[in-house]
């Protein structure tokens, strides 16, 4: 039986809820952004580690990938609690959705592996030595690094798309964004330019 990735919205939000979650996959996105920065960066080796650090390159980039993919898992994380982060994009840029849908779908094909690895490694760290390994070598498999690295890619070049036009599809943004008291973010420098934060990459 072959697999058929989620795709569409998993729960309809109301204007205001979707404006919401859409500032909180802003922020998430910005970490994983960096996060994954810092990946490519110590795998090319264009980050340098002081001579006395008490741990290699391969060490740190090591820990930033175990950080990286379990952020990166949170995307499509179904937990009722937690912001699924295709609903707000959906409702939130509909003349975005054939884009929205690709991206989706690339992250869901990933699901499976991801959520093994953010289960057992990253967040909730199992006591079970052989769920580790297995959770580890599942990402290191040459399909799951391939599909991810699509996704990863994909999703970022989505976001920064997104958030170039975000003042067009959400006029009230800068306005949730003070009532929220998050108006200094470093995230939103560009929506509120005056706010004396400095851009984030």
């Amino acid at each position: 039986m072959s697999f058929v990735p989620f795709r569409g919205q998993k729960k309809q939000l109301s204007r205001e809820e979707a404006v919401e979650r859409y500032i909180l996959l802003r922020i998430r996105a910005i970490e994983i952004s960096r996060l994954g920065f810092l990946l490519e960066a110590l795998h090319d080796g264009r980050i340098e580690i002081p001579g006395d650090a008490p741990f290699t390159r391969a060490d740190l980039k090591d820990t930033v990938r175990t950080a990286f993919y379990g952020w990166f898992a949170t995307l499509t994380d179904k937990d009722e609690r937690v912001v699924y982060a295709f609903d707000p994009l959906y409702a939130l840029f509909p003349n975005k959705q054939n884009q929205i849908c690709k991206v989706q779908v690339e992250c869901e094909v990933c699901h499976s592996v991801l959520q093994q690895f953010r289960n057992n490694v990253a967040f909730h760290s199992r006591a079970e030595f052989a769920a580790h390994v297995r959770a580890r070598r599942g990402l290191m498999t040459d399909d799951a690094s391939l599909e991810l690295t699509f996704a990863r890619k994909d999703f970022q070049r989505l976001m920064t798309d997104l958030i170039s036009e975000e003042l067009s599809a959400i006029p009230e943004l800068p306005q949730a964004l003070t009532e929220l008291g998050i108006s200094h973010h470093p995230a939103f420098a560009s929506v509120l330019p005056g706010n004396g934060a400095a851009p984030s990459q």
